[in-house]
């Protein structure tokens, strides 16, 4: 059983598999609250699936199956007693594409944290323009929040799906690939906000580039075939 410990987050023997595939192999990880861990690995080795895993996206999938643990903040998160609809305030999570909803960009930043707590009339643009400015989105849209996200550039609406994300208030963001189909202004705009965001929240960031692994992270892991190697 997983003991006490100031680490946010520990993996204890934790398998994964679909179906009859197994997908992660008795990984064995730990990680330190307010800090970034990349993780880095060849195509198809499992890291997008465990991203996955920390806030139980792939319960959806038919076949799944798990074996271990995962533990947040102390609580195993595979326990059934866990209610798996909070599990994901608590744990928010970035895609490689972005997914900007038909609304305005205000209305993005408020999706989610609408279903949390009122928010009175008076208090939207001050929540908006926060977490614009922590996703390094704000001066870029300030005139615009009234407009469709889909006006904006790729790399515009992956930071408006972080900003979705932080209103929250998660402690952990997870960033599949956030970085991968952008341009590199898009990108240092996203490695100079996870390393500004790091003193709020913990960060676990999928990359295949392993120069931004090394430019951003505090600890880089490497999974191939299911299995830590480094």
């Amino acid at each position: 059983m997983i003991e006490k410990s100031e680490n946010i987050i520990e993996v204890v023997d934790f398998s994964a598999s679909f179906g009859k595939v197994a997908v992660l192999k008795k990984l064995n990880l730990q990680f330190q609250k307010h800090s970034i861990t990349c993780i880095v690995g060849s195509s198809g080795s499992g890291k997008s699936t465990f991203l996955r895993c920390l806030n139980r996206i792939n319960d959806e999938t038919e076949g799944f199956n798990t074996v271990g643990e995962i533990a947040i903040n102390k609580e195993n998160i595979y326990n059934n007693k866990i209610d798996v609809a909070n599990l994901r305030t608590q744990v928010g999570m970035v895609f490689q594409k972005p997914i900007v909803f038909p609304k305005t960009i205000e209305d993005n930043v408020l999706f989610g944290i609408k279903h949390h707590k009122k928010i009175k009339k008076t208090e939207r643009r001050a929540i908006v323009e926060k977490y614009l400015k922590l996703a390094y989105l704000w001066d870029e849209v300030k005139d615009r929040l009234k407009d469709s996200p889909l006006k904006l550039s790729i790399g515009q609406q992956q930071r408006l799906c972080i900003a979705r994300s932080l209103a929250i208030e998660p402690e952990v963001l997870l960033l599949d690939e956030p970085t991968s189909a952008l341009d590199p202004l898009s990108t240092k705009a996203i490695e100079d906000m996870v390393l500004n965001l790091k003193q709020k929240i913990t960060i676990i960031f999928v990359t295949h580039n392993e120069e931004q692994a090394k430019r951003i992270s505090d600890q880089i892991i490497r999974i191939e075939k299911g299995e830590l190697v480094d």
